[in-house]
């Protein structure tokens, strides 16, 4: 019997739409994914198909304000960090989410800065940097790689179709390890997603600005932190995110997945979830609900 699968539009605290979706048992604890840059959830459908996954964790992503099926406004403050963490407080409550573990991949990752910095301690158990920008502003130089931003004026443009359309075929085969054997309906499906995302709302999202301050103190305080990423990403630079981020948590993993690419949940599935489930449930079971 297929697992449940429920899908819901929500409401953010701005009246913003959010879609998200639940796979799996409600009974057992749950992992919180989010996508990046210009995607949607969608990108975790085959992995919400795993029982690996399945048998231990109930499965949850949503689509970031900005992104796939949710609301895309175009003024920056529709991106405030408090709005973000309203976001992720909504899918918590709608499906009844306790201390989730928090998995960002990519652009996904700042999530974790709204959430420390707006809700309350204890409002997740864990998180993983999945090929991650930790939080916004001046880091996004340090950590990205050359490639990922030469993509932005592409990504941002309004008046060049050409640019955008090669722009956007382009960087979706940067996320794999070799694009060209990736099924093309996969491709399409998340060139769809970027190709609905309006470059000013695009513009407004990557200008919106995050405090990390709460978020190093969370992790001084002992929030667990796993960090994983692979040698031949070409958009972050993981061993430059962990030295920037390691000396501030208590509880910390580092995992470095040799020829791994950017998308390590799709190139590298089995290693990926090997490591996501080990410390999911070493932190849940830590977790005081």
């Amino acid at each position: 019997m297929p697992p449940t699968s429920v899908e819901k539009l929500l409401k953010s605290s701005d009246g913003v739409d959010i879609f998200a979706r639940a796979v799996g048992d409600h009974g057992k604890p749950s992992l919180v994914f989010v996508h990046g840059l210009a995607l949607s959830g969608s990108v975790f459908d085959d992995l919400f198909k795993e029982d690996y996954l399945l048998d231990r964790f109930y499965l949850v992503s949503y689509d970031m304000r900005g992104h796939g099926r949710s609301g895309k406004p175009d003024a920056v403050e529709s991106y405030a960090s408090t709005l973000y963490a309203d976001d992720f407080a909504a899918v918590v409550r709608a499906f009844g989410l306790r201390a989730p573990v928090l998995i960002g991949w990519s652009l996904g990752a700042t999530v974790a800065c709204d959430v420390c910095a707006n809700l309350t301690p204890g409002a997740i158990s864990g998180i993983v940097y999945a090929s991650a920008l930790p939080y916004m502003g001046p880091i996004m130089n340090e950590v990205g790689k050359p490639l990922v931003l030469s993509f932005l004026p592409g990504l941002l443009s309004t008046d060049d179709v050409l640019l955008s359309i090669r722009t956007k075929v382009a960087f979706i085969d940067s996320l794999f390890n070799d694009p060209d054997n990736v099924p093309v309906g996969l491709k399409w499906s998340w060139l769809g997603s970027s190709t609905i995302q309006d470059p000013l709302a695009c513009k407004a999202l990557l200008a919106r600005t995050q405090d990390p301050g709460k978020l190093l103190e969370a992790g001084s305080k002992g929030l667990p932190l796993m960090m994983i990423s692979g040698t031949r990403d070409t958009h972050i630079r993981g061993d430059v995110v962990v030295r920037l981020m390691e000396p501030h948590f208590k509880d910390v993993e580092v995992h470095t997945i040799q020829g791994g690419s950017h998308t390590l949940f799709y190139d590298n599935k089995e290693v990926f979830m090997k490591a996501v489930v080990d410390f999911a449930t070493r932190v849940t079971r830590m977790a005081t609900f």
